[in-house]
């Protein structure tokens, strides 16, 4: 249970931040337009990464925040379903990673090959996976 909450608690904050961080900074804000538009994605897709991201971050904290106030099953539900919208998220940021058109200098750390799009999409499943097989135990 601990380990499932420190991811939970890693992926929520991560989340959150990155998706606060595109709202207020307008450089990261002008990278990730750049990002939609090089990658074939489109500009119309902004206010949904973005969004996405601030939501699934607020997901997550809730879930964890407020644990001690709801049934085991609706916190892994909160925590699977949080887990999935990263998955999702993270699959998007895989492929624009691998876009020929993206710019290595408007990715995060500038480097091209998606190595933290996969991580955190490694570290989301594992949460899936062990909140699953927490919660069937029980």
């Amino acid at each position: 249970m601990k380990s499932l909450k420190i991811r939970s608690w890693i992926l929520g904050v991560f989340m959150f931040m990155f998706g606060v961080l595109k709202l207020v900074i307008p450089t990261i804000g002008g990278w990730f337009h750049t990002q939609l538009i090089t990658s074939g994605i489109g500009d119309f897709a902004w206010p949904f990464g973005v969004g996405t991201e601030i939501i699934t971050g607020l997901i997550l904290l809730g879930a964890l925040t407020f644990e001690s106030k709801m049934h085991a099953r609706r916190f892994s539900t909160f925590i699977i379903f949080g887990s999935c919208l990263v998955v999702g998220t993270m699959v998007v940021a895989v492929y624009v990673h691998l876009q020929p058109n993206v710019p290595a200098n408007v990715l995060p750390l500038g480097i091209k090959p998606p190595v933290i799009p996969v991580s955190v999409l490694i570290l989301a499943a594992a949460n899936i996976f062990y909140t699953i097989k927490l919660y069937k135990t029980t």
